[in-house]
């Protein structure tokens, strides 16, 4: 069987794996005490993962993108649902805040089903690249692309656990970050878990589709210094590993994000497809277009 034959093969069983995981999700939020913030959510997220699994089946990589995005995010919400959340939160410290919104504990083997899918669309990247690769004329070239493309796409799902618990999740998991942020003294804690949240939910969709890029690779670079900031990281020291964290983590990713403010979304996005469409052409002057199409 030849690569693209089997990608083809594959594409089909994601979107029986992705209609499985759609019929769980529904399945919970009809018959469990889930709240409309959540329900809302998650309908949301399970819908443009349909969307995105039927749309991969024509084997575009920004398809592929968005499959990976709607998955995780899915996967993530049902994965740190929490049905009983205690009625007392008072004296817990910070970390303990964390832990009670940052693991669950979920839908029990919904988050298995989840990895399996996202496995399923890693394979699926794998053979389309191995395609495109196998009948360029540059090979090197379309390797190199490639590869931007995957760290692109994964840096951008980096922010996914983030903004899934700040502002999809529900009151509850609103509420504790609400707490964890005050107990930090940040102002206007419920504001900034808003905010936070929201820049999360823009860097994750612009970065793993590669949509606006540059300017959502530069907002996200910012957010990730001011979070080290903020959050006292700076003070701590440059070490991860120190006792409540050093900046080195969050600088990496802040450096890692800033390389596609320079370099862009690169040919396997949506930016490349959609500022050298036609109305683009009609719309937009040249020098714009080719700013936000690299």
């Amino acid at each position: 069987m030849s690569i693209d034959k089997f990608a083809r093969w594959l594409s089909r069983v994601i979107l029986a794996v992705a209609i499985i995981m759609i019929g769980w999700g529904l399945s919970v939020i009809f018959t469990q005490p889930v709240t409309a913030w959540f329900s809302a959510s998650t309908m949301i997220w399970m819908a443009l993962l349909m969307i995105s699994a039927i749309w991969q089946l024509r084997g575009s990589f920004p398809a592929i993108a968005a499959l990976a995005l709607a998955t995780a995010v899915v996967s993530r919400l049902f994965s740190i649902l929490r049905l009983n959340p205690p009625a007392d939160i008072a004296g817990l410290k910070p970390d303990d805040l964390d832990l009670l919104v940052a693991t669950g504990p979920g839908v029990p083997g919904f988050a298995i089903l989840g990895w399996f899918l996202g496995a399923l669309v890693f394979v699926q990247f794998i053979l389309r690249a191995a395609s495109v690769v196998a009948s360029s004329d540059s090979p090197k070239i379309s390797l190199s692309e490639l590869a931007l493309t995957f760290i692109r796409i994964y840096i951008g799902l980096m922010f996914v656990p983030h903004f899934g618990s700040h502002i999809l999740g529900g009151p509850f998991q609103f509420k504790i970050y609400t707490l964890y942020f005050e107990s930090l003294g940040i102002f206007m804690p419920a504001t900034q878990v808003a905010l936070a949240g929201s820049i999360e939910l823009i860097s994750a969709v612009g970065l793993t589709l590669g949509l606006f890029t540059r300017p959502v690779a530069l907002l996200g670079s910012v957010y990730l210094l001011m979070s080290m900031l903020l959050g006292g990281h700076f003070q701590i020291g440059y070490v991860w590993a120190l006792p409540e964290g050093g900046y080195e983590f969050g600088v990496f990713w802040a450096v890692m994000i800033a390389v596609f403010a320079v370099l862009g979304g690169g040919r396997y996005s949506v930016d490349w497809e959609l500022w050298r469409s036609e109305p683009a052409r009609r719309l937009l002057p040249k020098v714009v277009r080719e700013a936000l199409a690299s």
